[in-house]
């Protein structure tokens, strides 16, 4: 190693403590980009690079570099997010929260010829600002931040693991193998973000129907039935006047475990649904009360509604004790508990 790989090297030990220090602030100020922007990701992450990694980058490339400040990845930052559409939402914040140095930044997305696949994501190599809150010292040191998806990471992470780190001097057909993969990759984020875009839009013309009581023929499934129980009038006075009985909050919830449950009970769309209202409302309140008028309950859930008006269908369609049980052990997966439950309701049934 030459003298100004060792003068770097040396630097580097002085000033590896405030790198440490810089990369907790950075990771927290990554972490709180997502929470601003309400993304949920995989990770965010960051690592020092070690003294022998940094011995052999120098090894390496060391003629390149004349100091450690030409260093720009001792400090690697990384987000890790699911959909590609994620990608440039983070990416805004960084530049607005970092000085970026738009000189050794890149995004690696438009790098790749029109015709080619491979490793995609978006760089930035950035400092933070003097005069805030950090201290000088943390100040204006150059850090990476990588921006990428789940397959993205994935496949950058094989193809390092497998120790490819370059295309040159490998073999044609292997090359070809990991551009057919990331093609692949490329295809399968596009369609994630597709399927997202269309879980949206399904979900929000489900909603607009609910509310314009159009949507009888919409069969139940977990969006159909969460949407309904949210917003239909009907479902909602219910809820409301049994969370009344005991002057309980009403928590929001997803009601997707009673889908089983409306379908042994042939409630196959949300039509049922509202046919079993119209018919079950106030037995489905007696019931109610009779449950909670004495419990000390300051929450319920808003699927509180369905647990009634399914046991209010039972009584009113007249199932008989085993049918009640198999009923019951959908929910409760014990046949003792069931058959407990069942004698109760069934004793219930002439009480109200």
């Amino acid at each position: 190693m030459n003298l100004k790989s060792r003068l770097i090297l040396e630097d580097y030990r002085k000033q590896r403590d405030s790198f440490v220090k810089l990369g907790d602030v950075v990771h927290q100020m990554l972490a709180d980009i997502t929470k601003e922007l309400g993304l949920t990701v995989l990770a965010v992450e960051h690592r020092v690079k070690e003294e022998r990694s940094l011995a052999g980058k120098l090894e390496r490339k060391g003629d390149g570099y004349n100091s450690l400040e030409d260093i720009t990845d001792i400090l690697g930052c990384r987000v890790v997010c699911f959909l590609s559409d994620e990608i440039d939402k983070i990416g805004k914040k960084v530049e607005e929260k970092f000085v970026v140095d738009w000189e050794n930044s890149s995004d690696k997305r438009t790098l790749l010829k029109e015709n080619a696949f491979g490793y995609l994501s978006l760089h930035y190599i950035c400092s933070l600002p003097f005069g805030h809150t950090w201290p000088d010292e943390i100040c204006g040191k150059k850090f990476e931040v990588q921006i990428r998806t789940i397959l993205q990471h994935a496949w950058s992470a094989i193809h390092h693991d497998i120790g490819y780190k370059s295309d040159f001097g490998v073999p044609r057909e292997i090359n070809r193998q990991f551009a057919r993969l990331a093609g692949l990759l490329e295809l399968a984020d596009d369609e994630f973000v597709r399927a997202r875009d269309n879980m949206t839009s399904y979900t929000e013309d489900i909603r607009k129907r609910i509310i314009t009581d159009d949507a009888d023929d919409v069969v139940i499934n977990m969006i159909s039935l969460n949407e309904y129980v949210l917003h239909n009038k009907k479902m909602q006075a219910l809820i409301k006047e049994i969370a009344d009985i005991c002057g309980a909050e009403i928590n929001s919830i997803d009601p997707e475990s009673y889908i089983p449950q409306l379908a042994f009970l042939g409630v196959k769309k949300l039509g049922d649904i509202e046919v079993m209202i119209n018919e079950n409302y106030d037995l489905a309140i007696r019931l109610a009360k009779k449950a909670l008028s004495m419990a000390n309950l300051d929450i319920v859930s808003s699927s509180v509604a369905l647990r009634f008006l399914c046991r209010a269908e039972l009584i009113n369609k007249n199932y008989d004790f085993d049918k009640i049980v198999d009923f019951l052990k959908i929910s409760l997966k014990s046949k003792d508990k069931a058959e407990r439950q069942a004698k109760l309701l069934l004793k219930q049934k002439g009480e109200v």
